[in-house]
């Protein structure tokens, strides 16, 4: 992995203000409303990444789980494992799990279309065996017992309820400048204005908008964790607006390139 371009330690310290959890009764439509990419891109002369960057669908899954459901899941912390998950909370088509036996504090996010999860009994069909989480708050020889309990009158999610995900993009086509949308890692339940500002082999750096370094993060460009401009109005998932330092219309000393598109066209263009 690249290494990240240096920060400003009082940055690093600063927390991302007016940022709160999405409720239920939150409207979607709130940060979109307070919010215009297209007004943005113009503004940052801007243009956004082309969808073919992205692991993502072209025509977002819909999302038939509900609260309560079970399903399976890798353990983020131990990808090797598969656990017994709850759906703790749903914003568009992106899921809140908590593996069982586990507590709030190791709550993760995925996507509909992940295949880090699996419908019940998908484990035991490949001769695999549910694992308890790392960390699992009982004696480990109560483990049986606890998954008999856990599953017993449980509502399993239906197996139509898995999107098989979108296939990798055959290769890196991110460039410095571009616009897209990502998940920001200190806070997950975010997702929010960011631009590539650098490109490593199969590595991007992502830098969120108005955050002067605080939340930057590198990742793989297949990464399901960032998206095309226009995912989040797409899915009915709030966008966060832009940080209070201003408006980042360079990247690495020099201006992004100045088209930018029709949202809508974007999207769905090849």
């Amino acid at each position: 992995m690249g290494k990240t371009p240096l920060k400003d330690q009082k940055d690093e310290k600063k927390e991302k203000a007016g940022k709160a959890a999405p409720t239920p009764a939150a409207n979607p439509a709130t940060a979109k409303d307070s919010f215009s990419w297209d007004q943005y891109l113009k503004e940052t002369s801007s243009t956004p990444a082309p969808p073919g960057c992205f692991r993502q669908s072209r025509v977002p899954p819909s999302n038939d789980f509900k609260v309560g459901m079970k399903l399976e899941a890798h353990d983020p912390r131990n990808s090797t494992s598969v656990c017994i998950a709850t759906v703790m909370g749903m914003t568009g088509v992106r899921l809140r799990l908590r593996l069982d036996g586990s507590d709030n504090s190791n709550d993760f996010w995925r996507l509909v279309d992940s295949s880090d999860i699996q419908p019940i009994g998908t484990c035991e069909k490949n001769g695999d065996m549910l694992q308890p989480p790392l960390g699992f708050r009982m004696n480990a020889s109560s483990w049986p017992m606890f998954l008999l309990r856990t599953l017993n009158g449980a509502e399993m999610a239906p197996v139509t309820a898995f999107k098989k995900e979108p296939l990798r993009p055959p290769q890196n086509l991110f460039k410095p400048g571009m616009k897209l949308e990502a998940v920001d890692k200190k806070n997950p339940y975010l997702i929010c204005p960011a631009t590539i500002g650098d490109v490593r082999g199969d590595e991007v750096f992502v830098m969120f908008d108005g955050w002067r370094g605080a939340f930057d993060y590198w990742c793989k460009y297949d990464s399901r964790d960032i998206f095309p401009v226009g995912w989040c109005s797409l899915t009915k998932h709030s966008l966060q607006p832009p940080g209070n330092s201003g408006k980042r219309g360079t990247v690495g000393g020099s201006r992004a390139p100045t088209t930018a598109p029709s949202i809508q066209t974007h999207l769905f263009s090849p």
